[in-house]
């Protein structure tokens, strides 16, 4: 009987785009839902955050395989 454990990690671009997809979704409803709230400045920060994060992120990884590879 076979009784190894087998530990699986989630991928960090996986986990990141689920903290994106939460964070600027989240965002978009409710700005739609209530245009005219004057808290809709803390939502338009909040997707700017996570559109520069989801960036940084992306180029950090990038430049982090080129420098494996070389």
């Amino acid at each position: 009987m076979n009784t190894e454990k087998k530990n699986k990690q989630i991928p960090n671009m996986v986990v990141y785009a689920v903290l994106f997809a939460m964070i600027f979704g989240t965002s978009i409803w409710l700005l739609a839902f209530d245009k005219e709230s004057p808290t809709n400045w803390i939502l338009y920060v909040a997707m700017g955050a996570a559109v520069a994060a989801g960036l940084l992120k992306l180029a950090l990884s990038s430049r982090k395989g080129r420098q494996q590879s070389a």
